[in-house]
């Protein structure tokens, strides 16, 4: 969002394959273990990484030496104007950058003031090309790039290089090329009930680089809180992404009226425009909705990017796709195991009893993947009564007996733990699990048949899939859970096993079509 990048990115279509694997979604600012007095002492002067972007130099719009603190923005109530509607709280253990060493938040006033905050400088750093494809076909549109700025726009990572940014906050990511693809609806549908949002990527910029939402691991304000280049963007781990809007991308060419152009899509199919509304005028939440957008003719519903938070989105208005990528070099895939799940969950994990965020992470992950499994099993009882084509009844008879014995583990850790079978509700609501469907989407696989019902159990049960390993990664990411735990060990056959079948679906869904 920075005054520096005029010229806007070179977008590339083309053909895309659709890249079905979920690359592990991480926290932001994972952390190394630093000696703080080897980064710097005292309060060091950070004004040579101030930035002063084009749209704080006027008096449209929220003032940028006195933003709104998002901090205390986050609910899994209900969409607010101006809050995050998040699936889950923030964890205050999470790495994160040091408060103590951050001078541009004034929590007395519950404002940060964005022209007193530090960037990472450009430099020699060179990740490679970046890359960015839209492909529309039948009632789908995909989106996808390999994460890296297809304008070249990147700071000089690692950050570690800069002692005095470091000692803000110790994120050691390396941004590298890790392909993402996300199939959308071409036509969404707004929803009566807007549904939360997770963690990892909410979308992807026409630039190639995928969106995240306002909050930092701890729940707190992303964009106030971290070290971002001064083309916007940081790594988790390798993955670079964005947390709000840069203003570069906002030079993409206005609409007639002087509306934004596009500058993305969010998972849910609809667009992400940038900062300025009809007659060119700067946009504040107070426009938008619960959700972060507005409709208007002749774009219909649309988010809109503001400097304030939650900077994107809210909550989806839509109904939110998973989003698959490629295998990329550090991503650990093998084929499972000689010996199968049995067992692994089958008696109490004395190890769930070090810690109570340990516990919870991985009461909440078996208490969701067990509703998540239950849905499947509906789909799966459906294919028996209306499918036409043979391979799809032969998938369906393997997930049914094997997401069946699953559920039989993950409910005895349950209860051999002491634990409800079910998750706690939320207003009265069972939380709805990434990839799971809607109400509405289980009426319409009820009424379909043939080869209409086939294609669409595919469709959808594919989603359901990358919903389950969007679940596994971010238990991954959780800073609380113990890679070495049963738990997690039975999450990552589970993740591989539900990827295997991602692909032969693929495959059959290609030879009906």
């Amino acid at each position: 969002m920075l005054k520096l990048f005029r010229n806007r990115a070179g977008y590339s279509g083309g053909t895309t394959h659709f890249l079905i694997l979920l690359l592990f979604l991480v926290g932001c600012s994972e952390s190394l273990s630093l000696d703080s007095e080897s980064l710097g002492q005292g309060s060091a002067d950070l004004s040579e990484y101030f930035i002063s972007p084009e749209i704080c130099k006027d008096d449209v719009g929220p003032d940028c030496t006195k933003l709104r603190l998002g901090d205390s923005q986050l609910t899994t109530l209900a969409p607010e104007q101006g809050k995050l509607y998040a699936c889950r709280p923030g964890n205050p253990g999470a790495p994160g950058s040091d408060r103590d060493k951050i001078t541009w938040i004034d929590n007395a006033s519950g404002t940060w003031n964005m022209l007193a905050k530090p960037f990472l400088p450009a430099g020699s750093f060179s990740p490679g090309a970046g890359s960015s494809a839209v492909t529309e076909s039948g009632s789908t549109r995909t989106i996808s790039g390999n994460n890296l700025p297809v304008d070249g726009k990147i700071g000089d990572w690692p950050m570690t290089r800069y002692p005095a940014l470091t000692a803000i906050d110790r994120n050691p990511g390396i941004p590298a090329a890790n392909n993402f693809s996300f199939m959308l609806q071409l036509d969404p549908d707004e929803v009566t009930n807007p549904s939360c949002v997770d963690l990892g990527p909410i979308g992807m910029t026409l630039n190639g680089v995928v969106l995240y939402n306002a909050v930092d691991g701890r729940g707190n304000d992303a964009v106030a809180h971290e070290i971002v280049d001064i083309y916007g963007g940081h790594p988790a781990q390798s993955d670079y992404h964005y947390h709000f809007v840069p203003e570069r991308l906002d030079k993409v060419p206005a609409l007639s009226d002087g509306h934004s152009g596009l500058i993305g899509y969010i998972r849910d199919g609809f667009g992400l425009y940038g900062y300025n509304g009809a007659g060119g005028r700067e946009l504040s939440n107070q426009d938008l909705d619960e959700c972060h957008g507005h409709s208007h003719s002749p774009m219909g519903y649309h988010y809109h990017s503001t400097i304030e938070y939650p900077y994107t989105i809210g909550c989806y208005r839509g109904t939110p796709m998973a989003s698959a990528s490629a295998v990329s070099p550090r991503r650990r895939i093998h084929p499972r195991a000689d010996a199968p799940l049995s067992g692994v969950l089958s008696s109490s994990d004395s190890e769930s009893t070090r810690g109570v965020t340990y516990r919870e992470a991985n009461v909440r992950f078996i208490q969701g993947m067990a509703v998540h499994h239950a849905q499947a099993l509906e789909m799966t009882e459906l294919v028996r009564k209306y499918a036409s084509t043979e391979a799809v009844r032969q998938i369906a008879r393997r997930m049914e007996i094997a997401q069946r014995h699953e559920v039989g583990l993950m409910e005895a850790w349950l209860s051999n733990n002491g634990e409800p079978l079910r998750m706690p509700r939320v207003n009265g609501q069972m939380p709805i699990m990434a990839g799971m469907l809607t109400p509405e989407q289980m009426q319409r696989l009820s009424v379909a048949r043939g080869v209409g019902f086939d294609k669409l159990f595919l469709e959808f049960m594919i989603e359901h899939h990358l919903g389950a390993n969007e679940m596994v990664a971010n238990l991954s990411s959780d800073s609380g859970v113990e890679k070495t735990s049963t738990v997690f060990q039975f999450a990552e056959e589970m993740d591989v096993d539900q990827a295997m079948e991602i692909q032969r679906m693929l495959a059959i869904l290609e030879g009906i079509e």
